[in-house]
């Protein structure tokens, strides 16, 4: 669930959109081995110089780069991928943007130049990165739920490697779901129309070929979180959780008249930490353990966690818990909410008119910072700067905010003429606008 859907369900008077995006068909077309120079040991270095036309935007644009309609959440990856048949150089530093078009493109993320496209046939959903077998992995399908979904899976130079289901033209479960890549595995899950705590398949694919290499039930996916150690899906009124790498069922937890809200399950080796948020058991976080026990369990409605040197809970104020007993640490005054809740340099930022900082060991508000919008989500920091932008509701302003770490002063502001897609971070801050324009902010 990303994060603008997630914004539309916090309450009244939050009135948010999601601008999203993503797509059969396996052609691509690969860049030239030539097109950035390599180094001594054949790893092309990307420049980091911006377009010198007289078109190069200025102020926090570095460079744009145009695609084919509407686009989706951007991701950047410093992981190195490789041509798999070994005819060309790899590259340590990818921006892959999905569009609802169908296509997949790879551009530079320092100057925004097309490395190559691949055509999906059908709007590209997700994207994930599998660096351990060297590949990119989107999947493609209709919004609609009556449609045919496929995985595939890419190399360096954008020749598709392998697709899920199989050699099948098209998913004979219908819908799938790619939750994520970690290690030498890729997760796929099927759902459909009609929510269940059961009835749905989880495959763990050999990231290398596409294989599956275990699966087990599973509801329809609402949220996923992957470890070293286990896999945890969260569906309507239940969690599973499945051991890895042999996929052994380690515990389903399953309560009537329980519901889980969106993207707050998190988890640490085989410890699952989520929230139920309507039913007969509303209110409560709870920490369940790899024998399926309760850990923990605390009397707190919860919108969000984040999982860091602590377990940052938001919804009215924001409270950080140990994650092994569940104690409490501190606990905000004021209300803040979190989605990401981005965690740098021993600070945590929360949303809401504006930015708020807080001292991850005290809890104590370092600063804030009050904005021209009525909601404001801060996506992603580092020890220099925290970046975020508007909820994008209708009368809402199309803007990213850049903030100063150290006292919450501009760095600068962006804003577009049409939706923005959620912020990625590398060595620029990344965001694509939905008339087809991928924007390369400086950081």
């Amino acid at each position: 669930m990303r994060r603008r859907a997630l914004l539309a369900g916090l309450g009244a008077g939050l009135t948010t959109s999601l601008a999203g995006c993503f797509s059969d068909g396996g052609s691509s077309t690969p860049a030239s081995p030539g097109d950035t120079p390599p180094t001594d040991d054949g790893t092309p270095t990307p420049t980091d110089t911006p377009p010198t036309d007289d078109t190069t935007p200025t102020g926090p644009v570095s460079w744009t780069a145009s695609v084919d309609g509407a686009v989706g959440d951007p991701v950047h990856t410093g992981a190195t991928l490789r041509y798999v048949d070994g005819s060309g150089p790899a590259r340590d530093r990818w921006l892959f943007v999905p569009t609802e078009a169908g296509t997949l493109y790879a551009l530079d993320p320092a100057t925004g130049k097309d490395l190559w496209q691949a055509d999906l046939g059908k709007p590209v959903r997700d994207v994930v990165v599998a660096p351990d077998a060297g590949l990119v992995v989107a999947r493609a399908g209709k919004q609609t739920l009556g449609d045919d979904h496929l995985v595939r899976a890419f190399d360096a130079g954008g020749t598709e490697q392998w697709t899920f289901p199989g050699s099948a033209d098209a998913s004979p479960w219908g819908p799938l779901e790619l939750l994520a890549a970690e290690g030498e595995r890729v997760f796929v899950a099927s759902r459909d129309d009609q929510p269940m705590s059961s009835g749905e398949t989880l495959w763990s694919l050999d990231a290398g070929s596409g294989a599956s290499t275990w699966t087990g039930e599973v509801g329809d996916p609402y949220s996923a979180a992957v470890t070293d150690e286990a896999v945890f899906v969260a569906s309507r009124r239940a969690v599973d959780a499945f051991a890895r790498p042999d996929g052994e069922r380690l515990w389903r937890f399953f309560e009537e008249g329980v519901e889980y809200q969106f993207d707050t399950l998190r988890a640490d080796g085989r410890t699952a930490f989520f929230a139920t948020t309507s039913g007969t058991n509303s209110g409560h976080t709870r920490a369940i353990t790899s024998d399926g026990s309760h850990a923990w369990q605390r009397p707190r409605y919860t919108t969000s966690v984040t999982l860091a040197d602590a377990l940052y809970l938001g919804g009215g104020p924001v409270t950080a818990v140990a994650p092994a007993s569940g104690d409490e640490r501190w606990e905000t005054q004021g209300e803040s909410f979190l989605v990401e809740g981005p965690v740098a340099g021993g600070v945590l930022y929360a949303g809401g008119d504006g930015f708020a900082a807080y001292d991850t060991e005290s809890g104590d508000r370092l600063w804030t910072w009050t904005a021209d919008a009525d909601l404001v989500t801060p996506a992603v920091a580092t020890e220099m700067a925290v970046y975020g932008d508007t909820g994008g509701g209708n009368d809402s302003p199309n803007r990213v905010y850049a903030r100063n770490a150290a006292d919450g002063s501009e760095r600068w502001t962006f804003e577009a003429d049409r939706g923005l897609s959620n912020l990625a971070l590398g060595e620029r801050v990344y965001v694509c606008s939905a008339d087809g324009t991928v924007y390369g902010l400086r950081r």
